[in-house]
């Protein structure tokens, strides 16, 4: 039973490919990544009474902490295949991964939602990777875009502003942004805050493994289609890691300017 599930298992036929997303970034795609999607969509559908808004307030949805115990296998693919692809330390990393299910409508999210972000790293000398995996059926639903920032300073004061007075952001985004201070959707193209520089489609049981330092969102554009119910809705699994860099990272890595 899903309820009494005992790990995430991940299939032993996998279809790995290396894709550009952009000068200095690539992603690892892996398609049919787990043994029993079904299973795992069933699962979190059992808990689904335990998904909860998070406390940040910066994704657009529910989430739901998934044990580690339940990652092993998934947590062994990262530090011995990732490491192959990525520069980082297999022996160095905090893993961590949730559920995630997008819920707000466009009118609903705040400002900071409805842009792209880079995920933040423990401190300066760690830096951070992301895997993604598509638990939806319907591709109209939304893929993954990857972003290069257009105005790194300015976007920077705006996260900062948000942070500690968000009753000021829409005065900032109409002064520094006032195109995208008047919109009100899922960013899925280009704006005046970021340039899409890569699509990444989604498929049913496809993971994407990519660094959380090059700016990404959901490419969401039926947001109607949104749904709570963990068995239509745009569920995914989302596994962070926090590693420790093999090499130094150059400060072109982070895609801040065009």
């Amino acid at each position: 039973m899903a309820a009494a599930l005992q790990g995430i298992w991940i299939n032993t036929d996998l279809r790995i490919r290396r894709q550009q997303l952009s000068e200095h970034h690539d992603c690892v795609i892996v398609d049919d990544f787990l043994q029993d999607p079904h299973e795992v969509v069933e699962f979190a559908a059992h808990h689904a009474g335990e998904f909860t808004i998070p406390e940040k307030g910066n994704y657009p949805g529910l989430l739901y902490r998934v044990d580690g115990d339940l990652m092993t296998d998934t947590y062994r693919f990262i530090r011995s295949t990732m490491t192959k692809h990525f520069p980082f330390l297999r022996g160095d990393m905090s893993l961590w991964t949730f559920f995630s299910i997008a819920t707000l409508q466009p009118d609903e999210m705040s400002h900071r939602q409805r842009i792209c972000h880079t995920d933040p790293c423990s401190s300066p000398d760690r830096t951070c990777y992301a895997a993604l995996l598509y638990l939806f059926a319907n591709e109209d639903l939304g893929g993954t875009g990857f972003y290069r920032w257009k105005k790194s300073a300015a976007t920077q004061e705006l996260f900062a502003i948000e942070r500690e007075d968000p009753a000021r952001a829409p005065t900032y985004l109409q002064e520094h942004f006032p195109a995208l201070g008047e919109s009100s959707c899922y960013m899925s193209e280009s704006n005046e805050i970021a340039e899409l520089v890569c699509m990444i489609p989604p498929r049913f049981n496809r993971l994407v493994f990519y660094p959380g330092t090059i700016p990404h969102s959901a490419a969401i554009t039926a947001p109607k289609l949104l749904s709570s119910d963990c068995r239509k809705g745009r569920l995914t699994l989302n596994v962070f890691a926090d590693v420790r860099p093999s090499r130094a990272v150059r400060p072109s890595d982070h895609l801040m300017e065009a």
